[in-house]
Order: C-alpha cells, then sequence, then structure tokens
C-alpha cells in the first residue's frame, strides 16, 4: 500500500454540468481554481460514449456506457481528453476516471459483438442481476476472454496517462478479474490507484439473499484497492441527519468502532459527506454550524478528503445524472473558507502520520474522537450534531490549554465536560497538571 496516502484532496467532477460548455475544455479553465483550492486528484465522472437504448432522460445516465474505447462527444475528443490529462500533471494534481465494469448500455459495443460475454437470466435473456437499472445489461466476468478485454481497457487508459481509476460498485465484480488487474499493474502501471465504490452493507447482504457473490470492504482492501467508499457507516449518518433520532447517530458510532476493527490495519476510506448518488449536505439542514460540525466530523477522520463538485462553495442543487443541469457558481465564501481550511489540515503532511481514529461511545447528540499520530501526538474532535449548546465529555483530553484548528482561538479543558455548538479539533499547547 505504499502509494496510498492519507493526504489527498480527490475533487470529484460531473463534467457535464461542471461548466457551461460541459466538456474537458471547461474542466481546464477551472484548473487554477482546482489548484487554489487544494486539490490532488481529479476525479471524473464516466468519460465515455452512452447508450441509447433504455436511455433515461435526454442525454443518458454516464453509467450507461456504450463503448469503453469511446470518448464522449459532448465531453470533447480524445486530443482534448490527452490535453487535460497534460495540463493536470503541469498543475501538480492527478486525474482519476470513473470505470463501470459492472454493466454496460443495452447497444454497447460487447452487447453486439460479445453477446456470450453478457449475463443471461433463468429465460436465457439479457438482463441485470438486481437493482432497478433499466437501462444497462450485466457483464458476466465468469468469462475469462471478458476479463483480458476489461484489463486492457485499463492498460490504454493508463497509457494516455491516467492516474487512477474509480470503479463503479466494485464489490459485485469477482475476485478473479481483479486479481488479473493487479498482476498487469504490479508489472506495467506500479503507481495506479485504485478507489472502490464499495456498496452499503445492506446491499451486500441483499445481493447474498438472491444467490450472488458480493466482496466484503476487507476482501477489497487485500486485492489491491487503496481506497474505499465509507458506505458501511454513512447510512446511519444519513437516517441520523433526516430524523434526528438519536439511535441512528448510536449506530454510526458503532459502524465507525467497528470499521477500524473490520479492515486491515493499513485501510484508507475515501471521506466523502456527498456525491453524485448522494443528498446536498445542506439538504439535511441550512443550519450552517450543524452541516460545518458533520463535514468537519467526516473530514477529519482517518482518510483522504473528498468534495463532489459544488460542496465548497456550499451549492443545494443536487445535480441531474441524465441532463445537462449546470452547477451554480455562486460561492458562499465564509463556507468557502472554512471547507479550505479543512484541505488544509486535510493534505498537511502531518496526516501522513495519522495512525487511526479512535471513536468514544459517548451518549449524547455528538461525535467525539481522538486522532492518534505516529510520532505520539493526538488531536481531539468534538462535533456537535444538534441545534443548540450541548454537554460534551472531555474527560479523554488531559487538562490543558489547546488551540481549535477549526477557528483558531485557544482553549482551557480542565473538567469533565464541555459545553459548546461550534465544532472543535485541538491539539495541545501546554499541558497543565495543577488543573482539579
Amino acid at each position: 500500500m505504499k502509494k496510498s496516502s492519507k493526504t489527498q484532496l480527490f475533487y470529484q467532477i460531473y463534467t457535464r454540468n461542471f461548466s457551461s460548455s460541459g466538456d474537458f475544455k471547461g474542466i481546464i479553465k477551472h484548473l487554477d481554481y482546482l489548484k487554489a483550492l487544494g486539490a490532488t486528484w481529479l476525479y471524473l465522472l464516466p468519460i465515455n460514449t452512452i447508450g441509447k437504448d433504455g436511455r433515461k432522460g435526454r442525454l443518458g445516465s454516464p453509467y450507461s456506457i456504450k463503448d469503453y474505447y469511446e470518448i464522449n462527444k459532448e465531453l470533447g475528443t480524445i486530443d482534448d481528453f490527452k490535453e487535460l490529462i497534460r495540463l493536470t500533471h503541469e498543475n501538480n494534481m492527478k486525474i482519476m476516471i470513473d470505470i463501470v465494469f459492472n454493466h454496460t448500455s443495452r447497444d454497447s459495443y460487447i452487447v453486439k459483438h460479445h453477446p456470450s460475454w453478457m449475463y443471461k437470466n433463468k429465460k436465457g435473456e439479457m438482463a441485470n442481476k438486481v437493482g432497478d437499472w433499466s437501462d444497462v445489461y450485466d457483464l458476466d466476468l465468469s468469462k475469462k476472454p471478458l476479463r483480458k478485454y476489461l484489463v486492457d481497457v485499463i492498460e490504454y487508459y493508463c497509457s494516455l496517462g491516467v492516474d487512477g481509476f474509480r470503479f463503479d460498485v466494485c464489490s459485485l465484480l469477482p475476485k478473479e478479474f481483479f486479481v488479473e488487474l493487479k498482476r498487469m499493474l504490479d508489472k506495467k502501471y506500479p503507481d495506479i490507484v485504485l478507489l472502490g465504490e464499495a456498496v452499503q452493507t445492506s446491499f451486500i447482504n441483499f445481493v447474498r439473499t438472491q444467490k450472488f457473490n458480493a466482496l466484503s470492504d476487507a476482501e477489497l482492501y487485500e486485492l489491491g484497492f487503496d481506497y474505499l467508499y465509507q458506505y458501511d457507516s454513512y447510512p446511519y449518518l444519513k437516517s441520523y441527519l433526516e430524523t434526528f433520532n438519536w439511535r441512528y447517530l448510536d449506530q454510526y458510532k458503532a459502524a465507525l468502532i467497528a470499521e477500524n476493527a473490520a479492515n486491515p490495519q493499513y485501510f484508507l476510506k475515501i471521506r466523502c459527506i456527498e456525491n453524485h448518488d448522494t443528498k446536498r449536505v445542506i439538504e439535511f439542514s441550512e443550519d450552517r454550524i450543524l452541516m460545518k460540525n458533520v463535514v468537519a466530523m467526516n473530514s477529519l477522520l482517518k482518510g483522504p478528503m473528498f468534495i463532489y463538485n459544488g460542496l465548497e462553495t456550499r451549492s443545494n442543487h443536487r445535480l441531474d445524472l441524465f441532463n445537462k443541469d449546470e452547477l451554480d457558481w455562486g460561492i458562499d465564501w465564509e463556507w468557502y473558507k472554512f471547507i479550505e481550511l479543512l484541505v488544509k489540515l486535510k493534505t498537511d503532511s502531518k496526516e501522513e502520520l495519522l495512525l487511526s481514529t479512535e471513536i468514544k461511545n459517548d451518549e449524547g447528540l455528538y461525535i467525539s474522537y481522538i486522532n492518534h499520530y505516529d510520532d505520539g501526538t493526538k488531536r481531539y474532535g468534538l462535533f456537535n450534531l444538534s441545534f443548540e449548546n450541548q454537554f460534551m465529555n472531555t474527560s479523554h483530553i488531559p487538562s490543558g490549554k489547546y488551540l481549535n484548528l477549526l477557528d483558531g482561538k485557544e482553549i482551557t479543558i480542565n473538567k469533565d465536560k464541555i459545553i459548546a455548538r461550534d465544532p472543535m479539533y485541538l491539539e495541545l499547547i501546554e499541558e497543565e497538571w495543577f488543573f482539579a
């Protein structure tokens, strides 16, 4: 896992809706902005041609791919894509593209030229195994020639200069494919980074009830993934923010605790609070302080930070996946500065020393944790997830003077509880033993 890094910011771009032109050139025009924000990776939703059979919306889902080797003309040409890669590298950032190998469009190149590679239902018809994805058919990756074909697709984009790949629903792909992919990458492109959309645990359980396999997060790490989505814990946080029922928050804390124990020691979850499949953060609540607590709490856990285009501007608009729906670039500057601060904390070299995040299982509508660093230092997070001031337990924090890295203010800890509403991420200035 030498290439995995905790000091990263992955910035997810929906190219179609990121700019008025909706193409690679629109991204190029924003490279200075993305670099200034602190992005180290630009992650693009699928860039390939979209099928027409069963198309959803006017332009279709980018996850209904017709040909893995063709660039979607609405985004530009292959030369435009190469230019984006070149300029991204010149700005000391890297490019990641979305790969969809679980399924293709119903009129894909593979459907037409290699129908034997497609999954068939009991009637012998092309179909998808689970879900209501009416615009796609599933691939049958038990077929070795198909696995070879898909590994070759990855090798092709590596040859163009792509630095990493985000695998859609990677939990549903077979081990054999990842073993063969890793063999090729280790031999030819050992620095390529793999991000996996590991699915929710409830979905894994459902898939297995249908007599299909779904890989666990631990298996995916062992198969070569550098980062996985935090979908084993996110659903509980989502349920809490939709209901503010304390039981869901307790379940979220328990899931974070289990995350540390259930995965290899080197595991890294990508800290994604919103993406193209989820609600915008402020759809849950427009309470600014609450949402600052939510975003800071999630971003400062062990693992790279992740921004879906618009999080940093405080966008409340969920972009349409199937139609042109341009991102609103009106910027809430106070919010932007807060996100920029989180990025600086996350991308600071100290974060490479972060060993683990220890979640405290305290009662109350807040999240408390300790970040343990390899140099023996600690940072303490206290995040109030309610709408009012509340007491939070600080018995695990040594008495002393601390700097709140989120607002630059000094704070004294000398009792077992503190009352606060603003997010706190505390670094010791001076330990004082004389406090009672």
